[in-house]
């Protein structure tokens, strides 16, 4: 998709969905030093609330949001790690609601091993690994088709500093289907619950598309990026004539 075309897209679906905007938690780490979810949803033009210091603080709400982005990385914030764990419940209720959470990486072995704040049925956990290779299970998902066709090939390569594309791998991802995978062990993985949807990465799109090593490292990773926010945000929500936000995973699945 040309850049002229995605920002007609753009410009469509902010039009039509000012009601149900994007909340990010997005902190700058010792690795990286960067918060780059908002730089990554600026760069794009899309709106959103800013929730790191609130979910720092142990308090927040999503109300009247459909995505709540955690920002790879975030867990090496202690405070905002807590703030998550203890407001599982709100997150919970949030997508049971009909509302997307993506996590993108964190780090395993010093920040969070397992995500505690995911419901009952669902496991997600991280280990130190950091792996090349890149395989697209679901080759069809929109993920890796709207607005960007990407393959295997787009994937490799990536590097910020001398971590490559897949950053802390998962050990163990249960109760998710697996829409990539390296090496045999889980990248990508969604999981419906209630009218909504938990999406787990071992991926950082966000940052690499802003730090990067190298320009194709930056290029793919935002293709991603815009990919990511396509499938999980622009394309399945809409507002109900209460004003509340709902999500057509039918349709997500259909295509």
């Amino acid at each position: 998709m040309t850049i002229r075309a995605w920002a007609v897209l753009l410009c469509v679906a902010v039009t039509t969905a000012v009601a149900h905007e994007i909340a990010i938690v997005d902190v700058a780490d010792q690795w990286t030093q960067i918060a780059a979810v908002g730089p990554s949803l600026d760069a794009i033009g899309l709106p959103y609330d800013d929730l790191t210091a609130d979910v720092e603080g142990g308090s927040f709400t999503l109300s009247g949001h459909a995505l709540l982005i955690v920002g790879s990385m975030a867990t090496y914030n202690a405070a905002v790690h807590q703030g998550l764990d203890d407001n599982a419940q709100v997150i919970q209720d949030f997508v049971d609601g009909g509302g997307v959470v993506i996590e993108s990486t964190q780090e395993a072995d010093q920040h969070q091993a397992n995500v505690d704040w995911l419901p009952a049925g669902l496991v997600a956990v991280r280990t130190d690994p950091d792996l090349p290779e890149f395989t697209i299970e679901q080759p069809g998902h929109p993920l890796f088709n709207d607005p960007n066709a990407m393959t295997d090939a787009e994937f490799v390569g990536w590097r910020y500093n001398h971590w490559p594309t897949v950053w802390e791998v998962f050990a163990t991802l249960d109760g998710f289907d697996i829409l990539a995978t390296s090496s045999g062990r889980s990248v990508i993985g969604e999981a419906e619950f209630g009218r909504g949807m938990f999406v787990m990465m071992s991926m950082a799109p966000d940052k690499y598309s802003q730090v990067g090593n190298d320009d194709n490292t930056k290029e793919m990773a935002t293709l991603f990026f815009e990919n990511m926010i396509t499938t999980y945000f622009l394309s399945v929500t809409d507002v109900s004539p209460e004003g509340l936000v709902t999500t057509t995973w039918g349709d997500l699945r259909l295509r």
